[in-house]
């Protein structure tokens, strides 16, 4: 995880310095997020963190590139035989951003989440399953400056969840 880290900072420290012209934006936000799908099955609510870059082509739109974590906090299961303790999602998207005019945008991005679920065995040891999936995420939001807030879908192998992102932009 932290090689994935590493190369999405270089990513975006790359395009920080070679398109700063083009009116280069990097934001730091919370994440919050309400389970979908058979998602909702194991997890009541995800918090997390993401930064986002992104690179001005004209006056209204922009290429973005997304990453972060969302964790994930399970139900009590323990009536189904299973001690879930928590999913960690790591997604790497990239996408478009087109203002509609004032503050508001619409957003679509597309790539890859990285899935860790945790959970304890039959002798109460933590293990993991992990996967990636093929992520889609379109939304709409207010960019006022350096404050942003967006709401989104995220999808995933036929689950997904309503992202809340509040965030600052540099």
């Amino acid at each position: 995880m932290k090689k994935i880290f590493t190369i999405a900072f270089i990513i975006l420290a790359g395009f920080a310095t070679k398109s700063h012209a083009q009116g280069f934006k990097l934001g730091l936000a919370l994440e919050g997020a309400l389970p979908l799908g058979s998602l909702k099955d194991y997890y009541n609510v995800g918090a997390g963190l993401t930064i986002r870059g992104a690179i001005g082509i004209d006056a209204s739109s922009a290429v973005t590139i997304t990453t972060g974590a969302i964790a994930f906090i399970p139900k009590d299961l323990s009536n189904v035989g299973l001690d879930t303790k928590a999913q960690l999602n790591i997604p790497i998207k990239a996408g478009y951003k087109y203002k509609f005019g004032g503050p508001f945008y619409g957003i679509a991005e597309a790539g890859a989440t990285i899935i860790r679920s945790y959970f304890s065995d039959a002798n109460g040891n933590l293990q993991s399953i992990g996967s990636t999936h093929f992520t889609y995420a379109p939304g709409i939001g207010v960019d006022l400056g350096g404050f942003d807030a967006s709401i989104r879908y995220e999808g995933y192998q036929g689950q997904g969840f309503m992202g809340l992102r509040i965030g600052f932009n540099f």
